[in-house]
């Protein structure tokens, strides 16, 4: 079995393949590594260490996410194990890590940490091939930890077929109280880290950020604009075109120039039918595939796609879309941001630090003034933001290996991760020196009961903490647990307001959205090549469309475009796609 995969934490795509011959790291296995004066055979605590809740955390009514608690170590006898860790400066030396240390007498867990070296271009895809590696030369660690983690489909590869990696159900059930709690807190994370067999081969980290869950769907409006021309936010699309006119044509930025980029996106890899489409229908972005009554579907044929790339030619035929932003890179975009008079009207991208710079030292910072434009009202009204359910889970950023003498206890050292003050020490550093638990009073972003402060400026100096890397249970409540300034709101604040008023109350329903889906690997092979070709084919029409080359309006060219998708053989991506939706865990 082969399975599609998403893409993973910070962002980065990982090869899948095992590199014969490249390089490796030389005694991972725990049998043969550690100070011989440690037990590398303790015995675990059956049940899971007990835990004392900590009274010094305040939390806000309802919350939902880690608990800090004082525990009881996870083994009776000290162990060792050894865990392959990607090396990061941000992290120092693994082994003399301050959150390591403190992590070591809390669990009663000695850790010989082998780092590897990741490369300084393509580096995640380094990471992987010397990975790839160790597992190929059968010299294996107790723990791989990861961060990207292993994809879906190394998984089911490396557990499920190869048998290189335990399954965990049955030692998380007896062992790990603090991933039974994410999974009840969280069921998806159970249902997404199940493999086609009903195994679980990883701890996933969770990181529910709220405002990333919108995505690419936000635009960005200059509202001193909006102000000095008389005009309120835009709600429609007439109301958007007609705002993007004024900005066009009168001069808001009042150099006597026509300079002013009425509507443009952080550069050339970034497109328009995120924003736009949502008039029209939903719209979940690139590979655009969703559900309708249990049925998998596509976007990009249907009427409402077209009339979204009819409003966005006109859009562009009046000038009001620059030709550049199909070219413009984002570092060109940004200067363009920073420029001295301001020229961006609205941008499409993620966040402000796209399109201009975020700098917290001035009085006011430019990018304070860019505010969400809110999902626009199209026919009959009808406005639906993309909203990505399963974007919070993370698999194979921990698995443990046949190799394992102690199996429970690095399953359940893995466990204490998820405790609040560990994610908070592994996260942000030195309790009390980089961070502290919030006072009574002290509020939150979301205007809540706040649970902690940063006290210094993220990251910690390297050896405090681990950064992003390792485990984490960063819960929604838990990240919205920051306490903030009200005076003066960190953009993490404001980045969190922008997407509650603009896009949260438009979002689709769960049941539109596609979830990851298992695949043979014959079927993963051919929806590959189909997946590839017929994804260029969308975003080289769009472009066309949007500029005209090819007409929007033209009953002709629409056709040829939809029987050119039909030669691609779209049915059969999609029959692929239906049968892997039908066979996945429920």
């Amino acid at each position: 079995m082969m399975l599609i995969d998403r893409v993973p934490r910070r962002t980065f795509i990982q090869g899948a393949a095992v590199v014969a011959g490249a390089s490796t790291l030389a005694g991972c296995s725990s049998s043969g590594d550690g100070d011989s004066k440690l037990s590398a055979t303790g015995k675990p605590v059956k049940g899971g260490p007990k835990s004392t809740p900590n009274t010094d955390v305040l939390y806000p009514d309802g919350y939902v996410g880690p608990k800090a608690t004082t525990k009881t170590p996870v083994t009776t006898e000290r162990a060792t194990i050894t865990v392959v860790v990607p090396q990061d400066v941000g992290i120092g030396s693994w082994n003399k890590n301050a959150f390591g240390e403190w992590f070591e007498k809390r669990t009663n867990v000695h850790v010989n940490y082998k780092e590897v070296a990741v490369g300084s271009n393509n580096g995640t895809s380094d990471l992987m091939t010397k990975v790839n590696a160790i597992l190929a030369s059968g010299d294996l660690p107790d723990v791989f930890m990861l961060s990207p983690g292993f994809t879906l489909s190394q998984l089911e590869l490396y557990g499920s077929n190869q048998k290189l990696f335990i399954p965990l159900n049955d030692i998380i059930d007896g062992y790990c109280p603090e991933t039974r709690r994410l999974f009840q807190d969280y069921p998806d994370a159970k249902t997404v880290s199940t493999m086609p067999d009903g195994k679980i081969y990883t701890l996933p980290a969770l990181e529910d950020c709220f405002h990333c869950s919108a995505g690419d769907d936000r635009v960005w409006i200059y509202q001193p604009w909006l102000d000095k021309l008389g005009l309120k936010m835009p709600e429609t699309l007439d109301e958007f075109e007609e705002v993007l006119k004024a900005f066009k044509t009168k001069d808001p930025n009042g150099n006597g120039r026509s300079d002013e980029i009425a509507f443009t996106t952080q550069g050339k890899d970034a497109t328009f039918d995120k924003f736009i489409m949502g008039s029209f229908l939903y719209n979940p972005g690139t590979p655009w595939l969703v559900l309708d009554n249990g049925k998998v579907d596509v976007t990009f044929n249907k009427p409402g796609w077209r009339q979204g790339l009819q409003y966005l030619n006109k859009l562009y035929k009046q000038g009001l879309i620059p030709k550049d932003s199909f070219t413009r890179t984002q570092e060109q975009t940004l200067r363009l941001g920073n420029a001295k008079t301001p020229v961006l009207g609205t941008v499409r991208g993620y966040y402000w630090a796209t399109f201009v710079d975020i700098v917290e030292d001035q009085a006011h910072p430019r990018y304070r003034d860019y505010v969400c434009v809110p999902t626009l009202k199209g026919p009959n009204g009808f406005r639906t933001a993309s909203w990505d359910y399963y974007l919070p889970y993370y698999v194979g950023s921990f698995v443990v290996t046949k190799a394992s003498k102690i199996p429970e206890i690095a399953t359940m050292w893995g466990d204490g991760l998820y405790d609040l003050e560990s994610t908070m020490r592994a996260c942000y550093g030195v309790f009390g020196s980089d961070w502290r638990w919030a006072k009574k009073g002290e509020t939150g972003i979301d205007g809540r009961q706040a649970i902690w402060k940063d006290i210094t400026t993220w990251p910690a100096k390297p050896g405090r903490s681990w950064v992003n890397d390792g485990l984490n249970y960063r819960s929604n409540n838990f990240r919205l647990g920051e306490a903030v300034d009200p005076a003066h709101p960190t953009f993490e604040k404001l980045l969190y307001e922008n997407t509650k008023r603009a896009y949260y109350p438009y979002r689709q329903t769960q049941d539109l959205q596609l979830p990851p889906l298992a695949m043979t690997s014959d079927q993963s092979g051919q929806l590959a090549d189909l997946q590839v070709t017929i994804n260029d084919y969308v975003l080289s029409m769009m472009t066309k469309f949007i500029l005209g080359n090819s007409d929007p309006n033209d009953d002709k060219a629409w056709n040829s475009y939809l029987g050119t998708l039909n030669k691609m053989n779209l049915s059969h991506y999609l029959a692929i796609n239906q049968e892997a939706y039908q066979s996945r865990p429920k």
